[in-house]
């Protein structure tokens, strides 16, 4: 009807169901799916990853591996301490996010799609992403 996309508009529908009164109920409700989301995700996610790059590029994945891992960290502690907090509390934070989100698929995909990103750098940016999963969990 408003001409949005259905994830649009499935993400608006979660923001409005997350300030009623069957909040708590719909998170219940939605915590099987949760799983299953999560499982399908992640074999999705492995169905494109090619093998062969650890083959023919194995400095570049190590060197995106670094950036993600090493960088990553270091950046969330130099901002977390930027603020103010204790050197315990940086540790905890750019730990935890030493690794790729889910959200790096879509920003990696988005810039093959539009001719920004290479597939090579997808594919690279996709085995990094797997093995900083891998290291850190």
């Amino acid at each position: 009807m408003f001409g949005v996309s259905f994830a649009l508009g499935a993400f608006f529908a979660g923001v409005v169901l997350s300030e009623s009164d069957f909040s708590h109920q719909a998170a219940a409700d939605a915590l099987p799916l949760q799983d299953a989301f999560a499982v399908l995700f992640l074999v999705s996610v492995g169905m494109l990853f090619d093998p062969m790059i650890l083959v023919h590029e194995p400095f570049a994945v190590l060197a995106v591996v670094l950036v993600i891992v090493l960088g990553k960290t270091l950046a969330a502690f130099g901002i977390v301490m930027v603020f103010g907090y204790p050197a315990s509390t940086a540790l905890t934070v750019s730990a935890s996010l030493a690794q790729v989100g889910e959200f790096s698929f879509i920003l990696a995909s988005l810039g093959v799609t539009l001719g920004l990103l290479p597939p090579e750098g997808r594919d690279l940016i996709l085995t990094g992403a797997l093995l900083s999963i891998t290291l850190i969990r």
